[in-house]
């Protein structure tokens, strides 16, 4: 057995000590889809996730857990970018595009898809709001390095919820002031945490300071941004489709910080629990939880302490497997092994009721 199959069956079994969760009420089809991402979260990401959250660890309780390949069209080991296009559109591309196949051809997104549907949509982040992952549902380009490009079309889209950081790099480096470019596409722009709650009811960025490795924004931690997102989402009778995303999972595992990694896994998976007791109060709500792939070769051991401690062998993300995590109606579709491709198209087969 590959160390990766080892370390999700190991995970999967110690979660069965675990109180079982109230099985949640079924929809024919999902009428909101909420996709958490743990950018750079494999196997052992979510073993420690585990063990520092112990009974409260929140994706173990999920009924249906599976198995994704990660591969990119151009490279064994992908990148966000090429990642999260692959959930997104259901087309495999290179490395470092967003939103296009690897002949860099638009292709449309769940994101899109939703909004064609007259559905609310959100993209969250603990990353620059125009990260890869969130910025591959909503922007098609050929390169992940087309800042203004991606920040350009992101802003100009029709998504109704967008929240990171990165407001202190606008005003510089050829970005126009932040209240200047919310404006100019119509955004009611936050900029402090204490706003959050008396945001007006129109287009919404929330853009805050950058944290080191991506960690939460002190007072707008990612399990809040995730509740603030649903309560707004919710309100439209015919349903939305939302991405959360925590990226200090990766950041930290890049730069090989323990502490940081740990902060935030703990974030993540108290987001997953947000999101999934929304859920399973609602009854309509699919919830897919993901590594977009791995970063940093982690290991779980024990220090001379016997507690718990993380090792790092490399700086750059790996082929590693990534498990997913599936509650709502529709979950029983996400178990097993496969492409993560797939993830974009056993959504849109539910979502138009021709899964089988």
């Amino acid at each position: 057995m590959s160390r990766s199959l080892w370390l999700l069956a190991l995970l999967t079994l110690s979660c069965r000590s675990l109180p079982a969760a109230a099985p949640e009420a079924r929809s024919a089809t999902p009428k909101n889809i909420v996709l958490v991402v743990g950018d750079g979260m494999g196997p052992s990401h979510f073993a420690a996730a585990r063990l520092l959250r112990g009974e409260d660890f929140q994706a173990g309780r999920f009924p249906v857990t599976g198995l994704v390949a990660t591969r990119s069209a151009s490279s064994r080991v992908t990148d966000s970018a090429a990642a999260a296009t692959a959930m997104a559109t259901g087309v495999k591309t290179n490395n470092r595009m967003l939103g296009v196949d690897s002949e860099g051809q638009p292709r449309t997104t769940l994101l899109e898809l939703a909004e064609g549907e007259g559905r609310s949509t959100g993209l969250v982040t603990t990353a620059v709001f125009w990260d890869a992952t969130p910025a591959a549902f909503a922007v098609h380009t050929a390169s992940r390095e087309n800042v203004a490009a991606i920040i350009g079309q992101l802003l100009g889209s029709s998504v109704d919820v967008l929240a990171g950081s990165g407001a202190e790099l606008f005003g510089k480096n050829g970005l126009p002031a932040l209240p200047t470019a919310a404006a100019q596409h119509g955004w009611s722009l936050i900029t402090e945490p204490a706003a959050l709650a008396s945001a007006p009811s129109t287009k919404v960025l929330a853009a805050f300071p950058s944290q080191r490795n991506d960690v939460d924004v002190p007072e707008a931690r990612l399990p809040e941004l995730a509740r603030w997102a649903l309560e707004r989402l919710s309100k439209d009778p015919d349903g939305f489709f939302l991405v959360v995303e925590h990226e200090g999972t990766d950041r930290a595992s890049h730069t090989n910080t323990a502490a940081d990694l740990m902060t935030s896994l703990r974030s993540f998976d108290e987001t997953v629990g947000v999101v999934a007791e929304f859920a399973r109060e609602r009854g309509d709500t699919l919830v897919l939880v993901a590594g977009d792939h791995e970063t940093g070769g982690l290991r779980v051991v024990e220090d001379a302490s016997g507690a718990l401690a993380l090792e790092f062998g490399t700086s750059l993300h790996t082929g590693s497997l990534v498990p997913i995590f599936a509650l709502g109606p529709g979950a029983e579709h996400f178990g097993g092994l496969y492409e993560n491709a797939e993830i974009a198209r056993k959504v849109r087969a539910l979502s138009s009721g021709r899964a089988k």
